[in-house]
């Protein structure tokens, strides 16, 4: 049975206690505080975004030598085992060095899908290096025993030291070669590539 005060006709029926309309409006005006943080955290990170991404639209204009160096960049770490973060780390290391962070991601993502053909490119420039020096003059020999380090059968710890070893010589000397080979050459490519471009659109 209802209570005299919560009957329809009984006086003040329907008003919102004041302590309850406070709580209320304190929690939408929090609500509210929250909403507008958010909302301009959002807006400076989406005007900072655009801002970088025009400063490196002017930078391949401006600056083409940077765009070169970012591409380079990028895909030299690529010859480098970097468990699937390249194109952060070459981002990254292209705003540490202030050349294009757009061209360096861009291209560590591209060239991705040719990170098991570089690995294995690692292995024969490393196995062509080391093999003299080793006294082995089969190459495909030794490249297979290194591969088989890492497939022994023995404990953990030393399947463990196996893949350091591996990775430590072999791959390594040869990452760090193909690496500057590689980043050399594409530098050189896309630096040819964006000035013919930009004298063609600046002839028209």
């Amino acid at each position: 049975m209802l209570r005299y005060a919560d009957r329809p006709d009984a006086p003040g029926y329907g008003i919102i206690p004041l302590d309850k309309r406070v709580g209320r409006s304190v929690r939408r005006k929090n609500n509210f505080k929250l909403k507008d943080i958010f909302l301009s955290r959002w807006r400076n990170i989406k005007k900072q975004f655009y801002s970088t991404i025009e400063n490196q639209i002017v930078e391949i204009k401006e600056k083409p030598h940077k765009v070169a160096l970012g591409c380079a960049l990028g895909i030299g770490i690529n010859f480098i085992p970097t468990l699937g973060i390249g194109f952060i780390l070459a981002f990254f290391l292209a705003a540490f060095f202030r050349v294009n962070r757009a061209s360096a991601a861009v291209t560590s993502l591209l060239t991705g899908p040719l990170v098991p053909l570089m690995y294995a490119l690692n292995f024969v420039v490393g196995g062509l290096i080391l093999a003299p020096v080793t006294g082995k003059e089969n190459l495909l020999e030794f490249i297979i025993g290194q591969y088989s380090l890492i497939l022994k059968v023995g404990h953990f710890q030393d399947k463990i030291f196996s893949f350091l070893e591996l990775f430590g010589f072999t791959f390594l000397l040869g990452a760090a070669v193909n690496a500057t080979i590689f980043s050399t050459a594409f530098f050189f490519f896309v630096s040819f590539m964006l000035n013919k471009l930009l004298t063609e659109v600046s002839s028209e």
